[in-house]
């Protein structure tokens, strides 16, 4: 529950602070902090997996300061993200006494953000906007635009940064700089975050939010680069070894990416995602029994409807089948049962492992009933028909996708995988037909699935052409 950036930790005036309140401790006397500085102090350690201390701190702040903003709002904020509690948040903010307090407003406003109530979060901090100082005005636009931008809400962010007049100030580039990365203008992201970096080279903050532009806009090696700075700056700063690591997996290099999901998981160690990436990782190295120890973990560590659970089973059944523990990838499986997830896809999956592994008939029967209680949907069709091709049987896939196209006019997902099946059964009208339906319904598809049979860098636009002039060429 960060909200100081870990750029104000390293720094020389926290650690004053926090030297101060530690030497204090250490002679059993009270430190002269005020209630921010304590709640500084609080969030240092809950950062640092000490939850207990840090509400240690809190309940001493309060004790001194009672009704003061920050440490209510330290409450608050941790009922609100880590528990779910609006009550519980709602009943600390209305403690602080101080209810001009703009961070009284912003937590307010959360709370609502908290159950998806945009508008009605957007309708009172404009309530509260009039009431604001005018010299404050500037400041406030700022802020609840962060605010906006934390919660997804990307064109309420930007309605309120354009109130702003102070569009020099490095909190204004900050917030304009996340707002161009959720719009994926990628280029005037990075152009601010690096403009920000002139000015501040030593901030991780910056450095690993330009790794992050970069990775979206596909400069994977700028983008571990930038990783690289950061991590130079600060090797335990855990944003900056999870993008290098995620830039290194996008390369295909995962026996450097594990490395650094390794080192992320030691500094987050309550994290799902580390030991989920660490469990794929092993996975595509062929480590299967590792690889399962580590999606355990990730399960024990995740929220019961985590949206990542369904991944996490995913491939922990699919580790276990490469193992031959086929029951037990099954009961892995069962778990999806209760998840949010199309369980028609999870019946197309069970057959796809087991159909992997040689068991055919069994595979059949959760394609049959993936069938039938999808209402005989294009989509499962398909998922079922590219499982078959996938596992070898060019010939069934090709009657299949056959069947599929021949009764849905308008599906378009699959003519590549329709084409691919053509290709090696040396069918070439119908190859040539489905290549060019590819290439203009599903390009990245027919890029994935027919590739290696054009040069590299070839546009899928230019298959057909290339393929016709190629076939007519090999005929002669």
């Amino acid at each position: 529950m960060a909200y100081n950036s870990e750029d104000y930790f390293r720094s020389k005036d926290f650690k004053n602070i926090l030297k101060q309140y530690e030497e204090a401790e250490k002679h059993d006397t009270y430190a002269m902090l005020d209630s921010d500085e304590l709640v500084d102090v609080a969030e240092y350690y809950y950062n640092n997996g000490n939850a207990q201390r840090a509400s240690e701190i809190i309940e001493e702040a309060l004790s001194i300061y009672p009704g003061s903003a920050a440490p209510l709002l330290f409450k608050a904020r941790l009922e609100l993200i880590e528990h779910n509690n609006v009550e519980q948040a709602e009943y600390f903010t209305e403690m602080i006494e101080d209810k001009s307090d703009l961070e009284y407003f912003y937590m307010k406003a959360e709370i609502l953000l908290a159950q998806g109530l945009v508008k009605q979060a957007d309708a009172y901090l404009e309530e509260r906007y009039s009431d604001v100082d005018d010299e404050d005005k500037d400041f406030y636009a700022i802020d609840v635009a962060a605010l906006f931008i934390d919660y997804d809400s990307v064109n309420e962010a930007e309605m309120w940064l354009a109130k702003s007049e102070d569009t020099e100030s490095v909190e204004y580039k900050e917030q304009a700089a996340r707002i161009f990365m959720e719009r994926g203008d990628y280029e005037k992201s990075k152009e601010l975050f690096n403009n920000l970096i002139d000015n501040d080279p030593f901030s991780t903050q910056y450095w690993n939010s330009l790794a992050s532009a970069q990775f979206f806009s596909n400069n994977i090696e700028e983008s571990i680069q930038s990783s690289e700075y950061s991590i130079a700056i600060n090797p335990q700063n855990a944003t900056a070894l999870l993008n290098k690591a995620n830039g290194l997996y996008n390369l295909g290099n995962y026996t450097e990416a594990l490395k650094y999901y390794l080192r992320y998981s030691e500094l987050c160690p309550t994290d799902e995602n580390g030991e989920m990436l660490i469990g794929f990782c092993y996975l595509l190295l062929d480590k299967f029994e590792e690889s399962t120890i580590h999606f355990e973990k990730a399960e024990r560590l995740s929220a019961p409807q985590s949206p990542n659970l369904v991944d996490i089973y995913k491939d922990w059944a699919f580790a276990l089948c490469r193992l031959n523990r086929i029951d037990e990838s099954m009961k892995i499986m069962d778990k999806t049962d209760h998840l949010s997830c199309d369980h028609n896809e999870m019946l197309v999956y069970r057959g796809n492992l087991l159909i992997g592994n040689g068991h055919f008939l069994e595979a059949k029967k959760y394609f049959m009933q993936a069938m039938k209680e999808s209402g005989y949907s294009p989509n499962i069709f398909t998922k079922i028909a590219i499982t078959v091709f996938e596992s070898g049987d060019n010939i069934l896939a090709y009657k299949m996708f056959g069947m599929l196209f021949k009764s849905n006019k308008n599906w378009h997902d699959g003519y590549a995988y329709y084409a691919a099946c053509c290709y090696s059964l040396c069918k070439w009208d119908e190859f040539l037909n489905n290549l060019d339906k590819a290439a203009r319904y599903t390009p990245q598809d027919a890029k994935l699935v027919l590739g290696k049979l054009f040069p590299k860098n070839m546009d899928p636009k230019d298959y057909y052409q290339y393929m016709s002039d190629k076939i007519k060429n090999e005929d002669k």
